[in-house]
């Protein structure tokens, strides 16, 4: 018995090592496309200045709803923010103020909060073929690694991201992916890009993205206040 477990615990470890950067990435393509609902922290960091911003998104895309908490520091201190979004409106509540009605389109939430899964699992399939891109299979995840080559490419990691530039040129960028070896989900993603504002001053950010409750998160309920007279007026 003891030698049978043996050859099964092997021969599972082999097929995990033999799979390959294509069939990785084909994997958690796949995977990509059930998904229906998650929690995602974001911690945004700039290590020059003594600023930072903390994300937690619950998000159903099955049922176009989301509940988003937000805080950022700087160097005059710390501010909060809630948005909560259905079909058809965002709603949001800065610090101790009530819900209001956002400007903010639904469409718009997956290009500033990385909201679409689908999307960011597009990058892990976009760096795959990079010669930049190394490829390592750990104990429990596989590890994608891009670090662009020069401006240029570092400039098309970001719009492949989703990230709307705007006048201000990336210089540098790199990108790490966690993809869990038994569901091909994506575990957590490590983002490092340099951007230069003005004509003389270089911006380093980081950006650290952790996956939680694929598919198992807790029904997301409509925060009290969001029916309001303040937040329809």
């Amino acid at each position: 018995m003891k030698k049978m477990f043996f050859l099964l615990v092997t021969l599972c470890f082999t097929t995990a090592c033999s799979m390959s950067e294509e069939d990785v990435v084909e994997e958690t393509m796949a995977a990509s496309d059930e998904v229906n609902n998650y929690t995602l922290d974001i911690t945004t960091a700039n290590p020059n200045e003594e600023e930072d911003s903390e994300y937690t998104l619950n998000i159903d895309l099955e049922n176009t709803l989301g509940y988003i908490t937000s805080e950022y520091t700087n160097e005059h201190g710390r501010t909060s923010e809630e948005l909560y979004y259905n079909s058809e409106t965002v709603f949001e509540k800065l610090s101790d103020s009530d819900w209001t009605i956002s400007s903010l389109q639904v469409e718009d939430m997956h290009e500033y909060y990385f909201v679409d899964y689908t999307q960011i699992a597009q990058v892990l399939e976009y760096i795959e073929p990079m010669e930049e891109t190394s490829f390592e299979a750990l104990d429990e995840t596989y590890e994608f690694s891009y670090q662009a080559d020069n401006q240029s490419d570092a400039t098309a990691l970001l719009e492949e991201w989703g990230f709307n530039l705007g006048e201000e040129p990336v210089t540098d960028a790199s990108i790490v992916f966690h993809i869990n070896n038994d569901n091909y989900y994506i575990e957590n993603i490590e983002l490092e890009y340099t951007m230069q504002v003005g004509s003389d001053t270089e911006i380093d950010l980081t950006q650290q993205l952790d996956y939680q409750n694929i598919n198992d998160t807790e029904d997301i309920e409509r925060p009290e206040g969001t029916l309001s007279e303040n937040s329809i007026s």
